[in-house]
């Protein structure tokens, strides 16, 4: 049965308005039956979304091609509208420190109404991370935008640099996760601590600025921890004397061992 419900970004209908959200989400679940040439990409769009003129669904299409969210097999199409990304090409990469976003990256953020200043700002922070970490990716672009609406977020918090209190809700942000990993810690692993971190600092009481890096060293120092009562419990399974099947004499007076040596 074909699937009558639509669904989409939150983020991208903020930024690029809920119609090109929509139509980005049916793209990603393949529910665009022919994209091969931009007269049949509408056609398919107008299948799930008709109710919407089509006058909008193509200036909402437009918006997504032209920052490279939907890809066509119609080269013009590719060629008018392909976003380009100032010291990375579109094959996986590292991050060096020639990168910078392109113009249409912060045209994406500046429709969230974060400035230019706040981008320059937090650059240098973001090529710094991720040059240090060494890891490929082939959009940096996008990768930039999430980055600066978690910090723009973290601006705007009613905790803006005021320490605060934590309760048994709090969660950690999700670069603590990518940190961890550095250490060989999976997010799973990390999240087996957290009930036991929130309720300890619940009870305390204590307001702090740096709930994430105080939730780093405790994963860490539990993971050690945890990892040594391991290798102590492996190890008294050959430290520990058994149960001899022979009272001592009988031991003692037992040569079958010499029976395996050959001196000749």
């Amino acid at each position: 049965m074909e699937n009558k419900h639509l669904s989409f970004s939150a983020e991208v209908a903020e930024t690029l308005g809920i119609e090109s959200a929509i139509i980005l989400d049916l793209y990603k679940q393949n529910r665009l039956d022919n994209i091969s040439s931009y007269e049949d990409l509408i056609n398919s769009i107008l299948k799930h979304i008709s109710f919407i003129e089509i006058s909008i669904i193509k200036s909402s299409l437009d918006k997504l091609i032209k920052f490279d969210l939907i890809k066509m097999a119609d080269s013009k199409i590719e060629k008018k509208y392909k976003v380009k990304s100032p010291g990375v090409n579109q094959e996986t990469n590292k991050l060096n420190n020639d990168w910078a976003p392109s113009p249409e990256t912060k045209e994406i953020i500046n429709m969230a109404e974060i400035s230019d200043e706040f981008c320059d700002l937090k650059l240098k922070e973001f090529k710094i991370y991720w040059i240090e970490r060494g890891q490929k990716k082939n959009n940096w672009n996008m990768t930039f935008i999430d980055f600066i609406r978690r910090e723009w977020a973290k601006e705007n918090s009613s905790n803006k640099g005021l320490p605060y209190t934590i309760d048994e809700n709090w969660y950690p942000d999700d670069d603590v996760f990518d940190i961890l990993n550095l250490s060989e810690i999976t997010k799973d692993s990390a999240l087996k601590y957290l009930r036991e971190f929130n309720l300890y600092w619940k009870d305390k009481g204590a307001a702090f600025t740096t709930w994430n890096s105080k939730f780093i060293d405790h994963v860490k120092r539990r993971h050690i921890m945890d990892g040594n009562i391991s290798k102590n419990e492996e190890s008294k399974k050959y430290s520990e004397p058994g149960k001899y099947k022979q009272d001592f004499k009988a031991r003692k007076n037992d040569n079958s061992w010499a029976k395996e040596i050959n001196l000749d």
